[in-house]
């Protein structure tokens, strides 16, 4: 059960937390071409473009005390109207992220068109104060909001991937990110292993959602077959560290070198960063193909009921979601170190990974309990 969140937030909720695995509380851009968005758009002339932010801008938000945090469809509206004719969603679970500076504040956001609600005409909306430091001070400004038609906003589905959004006479149309669903080519899966899904990370990272069926856990591997957008530095010991993302995969010898994700840093966890993990982006358009659900209840059955085919509890008043979280969180390099030799050393080292050093899924523990005399 320790591959397993239990009761991660729907994000339109931003000051809930995800809990520990097991349950316990712990400018316009071009639509992408069919099945292949390109992640870097491109100039008139032809050039990748960059990302440029101006210091100049970022000094005259902080100065700018127009914009009432506390009031969401004022926010809403302050965003939405400010987005190009179509814009292109790259994370999977749907989210279209900002960043917004105002009021002496720096914020963090997304516009989503969730799985599942899309099609009954709701979008989420959601924002919270960026926590820059551990040290910021409480209450951070947030707030969330579900729209509907209701509050003006109408959905309309122009194919499975575009769907435009009207808010206040101003079209968007926004281009969900169509990602291939077919096993990795770069690398074998072990024999008791079940491919479930590709996904793309927040933090411009993809990634293979793996399930081993022998003893009910997931792992995530990275996606090497599409562009990276980080420098993975090694730290010895098969070690590699995302230069700016901290992720740290350890080298699989076994399986073509594949890279698992063995931990993230948390510093990244505690500021809730595009740095956080890729707990948070399933591939939700392709649900009815890869039947995630079934797999949360293998790796943790007390799921069974109580769950829908995304991960939504149902039965619980606040919208929360199972979080797939099988790594570890680090905040020096050599307790890292430290929990990647244990790794090494343990008898089995993807069930190690899995369950953070635990050893124990219900698949594990029901081998015992036929063992013990």
């Amino acid at each position: 059960m320790a591959t397993v969140a239990c009761g991660r937030p729907d994000p339109a909720s931003p000051s809930e937390q995800a809990q520990d695995p097991g349950g316990e509380a712990s400018a316009s851009a071009a639509p992408p071409e069919s099945g292949k968005p390109a992640v870097a758009s491109t100039s008139g002339g032809g050039a990748p473009s960059t990302y440029l932010a101006f210091n100049q801008h970022w000094l005259e938000g902080l100065a700018q005390n127009e914009l009432d945090l506390d009031d969401v469809d004022a926010v809403f509206w302050h965003i939405f109207s400010r987005l190009g004719d179509d814009v292109i969603v790259y994370p999977s679970e749907n989210y279209y992220y900002f960043l917004l500076y105002t009021n002496q504040k720096q914020l963090q956001g997304n516009i989503r068109l969730p799985a599942g609600r899309r099609e009954n005409g709701v979008l989420s909306f959601a924002y919270t104060e960026f926590r820059e430091s551990p040290f910021v001070l409480q209450p951070r400004a947030g707030r969330s909001k579900f729209f509907t038609d209701a509050d003006g906003v109408k959905i309309t589905e122009l194919d499975r991937f575009t769907w435009n959004v009207r808010y206040k006479g101003k079209d968007v149309r926004f281009h969900l990110n169509q990602l291939s669903q077919e096993p990795p080519k770069l690398f074998s899966l072990a024999e008791d292993e079940v491919f479930i899904e590709r996904t793309f990370d927040e933090s411009g990272y993809q990634f293979f959602l793996v399930f081993g069926d022998r003893d009910d856990y997931f792992l995530w591997i990275l996606n090497e077959e599409e562009p990276i957008a980080d420098t993975l530095q090694p730290l010895g010991d098969g070690l590699l560290v995302g230069r700016r993302s901290g992720f740290a995969f350890l080298i699989d010898e076994a399986h073509e070198n594949r890279k698992i994700l063995i931990a993230i840093r948390g510093q990244n966890a505690t500021r809730n960063d595009y740095f956080d993990g890729p707990f948070d982006q399933l591939a939700d358009n392709y649900v009815d193909e890869v039947g995630i659900a079934e797999y949360m209840v293998k790796a943790s059955p007390s799921l069974r009921g109580r769950i829908d085919k995304y991960g939504y509890f149902t039965d619980r008043a606040r919208s929360s979601r199972v979080a797939i979280s099988p790594y570890w969180v680090y905040y020096t390099e050599p307790s890292l170190m430290s929990y990647v030799a244990n790794a090494r050393a343990s008898e089995n080292l993807y069930l190690y990974i899995a369950t953070k050093g635990a050893m124990k899924t219900p698949a594990t523990a029901a081998r015992a309990a036929a063992s013990t005399p």
